[in-house]
């Protein structure tokens, strides 16, 4: 005997309640759920390569210390008349006369002249400034790294939710129809493609949870493996866009970036460092000067003591600095250089970013103001249909395969637009707070 359809149709109708109800949530105790700036301060703490990257600020310390030295002072002790008799109690015993040894200590100063050690530290100032800016450039394109990293992340636990969804739907029908069948309801074919679909949705089940897996680790491999992380998620919140950066002209930002990216910065901070290297050489040709000063005691001699000062300076007769000269000017040609193709990248990624966040969010939110709300409309209306007879198992199937691949476009396009606001953000030069 055949269940009335009335039956069948309370059935389906539970069903749906029930799986509305269900929560897919993939958060456990056990697992480590971070939000976006969480992760990215993880980064920071744990990088390998972003640490590696601050010793050079103190390497540039260090040579600003060596850059501001003041040579230390050279002491001489000469000693002449030297003989080893002289030294022997018979012999000076017969020769009362004998004159000691004659002694001399010296002592002799550098003097570095025409501010030559002022310019040595204001160059390295400026390339310590320099080196500080690279590490600023270094933290906001790994910062970028971090974001991405993260929405895949979280693009792939939501495909794994729609996954789950989906094979939970799918078991469901089953459960259902294998009720019907039983009663001569439902045809065997008609069953047998119900399991086909099921063991489909099983198997895009496993694919999800194997590319959830691999985001995973390609977040922590970027955040640097923090400690109890193996369960790490991200937490269900895409990116909000800035106003004020989202909805500024393209030539406000390329202004900003220009202005305010540490590579920027740094570019003009060699520039001066050249400069300052270029002045240096010029006052190379400028001699230093050695001042000495010594004090001698000759028991031998007629004038016993006697003291003096000298003073020492390299003439630049036959070589004046030509050769340093033209190498600081090089290198201030290639500095300049530098800043004028770095300009050039600016203005291409921001332009660039600008144009794909907006094609980004434009898709996004043509899907959030019509498409996701018509598939779930269609999805449950299609479920009442099934249930009240008006449309067979092929429409159900068909409405269900439908949802799931709006529902994966949809996440693939919220993805796309938070990449592309994380690039927008890397060429705005967004202002990232690094510890230095």
């Amino acid at each position: 005997m055949l269940y009335p359809k009335k039956f069948v149709g309370l059935i389906f109708f539970l069903w749906t309640v029930t799986l509305q109800a269900q929560t897919t949530s993939l958060t456990t105790p056990e697992n480590l759920v971070v939000n976006e700036q969480e992760a990215i301060a993880l980064f920071y703490q744990y990088n390998l390569s972003f640490i590696a990257a601050k010793f050079n600020i103190d390497t540039a310390r260090a040579e600003e210390i060596i850059a501001g030295a003041i040579p230390n002072p050279v002491f001489t002790f000469t000693v002449s008349t030297f003989s080893p008799k002289i030294f022997q109690a018979a012999y000076r015993a017969n020769n009362p006369g004998a004159p000691l040894p004659a002694f001399s200590p010296q002592i002799e100063q550098l003097i570095e002249t025409a501010g030559k050690r002022r310019l040595r530290m204001e160059s390295r100032a400026f390339a310590t400034e320099a080196i500080k800016f690279d590490l600023q450039d270094t933290a906001r394109v790994l910062t970028n790294t971090v974001r991405r990293s993260y929405y895949t992340l979280l693009l792939a636990q939501k495909i794994s939710q729609v996954a789950d969804n989906n094979y939970e739907h799918y078991r469901e029908i089953i459960r259902v129809n294998e009720i019907r069948l039983k009663t001569g309801d439902i045809a065997a074919i008609s069953f047998m493609r119900i399991e086909i679909e099921s063991l489909k949705a099983q198997a895009d089940q496993d694919q999800a949870r194997t590319a959830l897996n691999q985001a995973r680790a390609d977040l922590l491999l970027v955040l640097g493996w923090p400690e109890n992380s193996m369960k790490i998620l991200a937490a269900e919140i895409w990116p909000e866009a800035n106003p004020e950066i989202a909805l500024a002209e393209q030539d406000q930002l390329v202004d900003h970036a220009l202005e305010m990216r540490p590579d920027m910065q740094s570019a003009r901070a060699r520039i001066d460092q050249a400069k300052k290297m270029l002045t240096l050489a010029e006052r190379l040709v400028v001699p230093d000067i050695t001042v000495g000063g010594f004090y001698q005691r000759d028991p031998g001699n007629f004038i016993t003591q006697s003291g003096g000062v000298s003073i020492s300076m390299p003439l630049p007769l036959w070589y004046q600095q030509e050769g340093q000269i033209s190498s600081a000017r090089t290198n201030l040609n290639s500095a300049e250089l530098e800043l004028k193709r770095t300009k050039q990248e600016v203005q291409t990624e921001v332009m660039k970013a600008v144009s794909s966040w907006q094609s980004a969010n434009t898709i996004a939110k043509r899907f959030e103001a019509s498409v996701i709300d018509r598939i779930e409309k269609l999805r449950k209306s299609q479920a009442i249909a099934y249930q009240k007879g008006a449309i067979g198992l092929l429409d159900l199937i068909d409405a269900e395969r439908n949802y799931k691949i709006m529902m994966l476009d949809y996440y693939t396009t919220l993805a796309n637009r938070s990449r592309a606001w994380a690039d927008l953000l890397m060429a705005y030069g967004e202002e990232t707070q690094v510890k230095l």
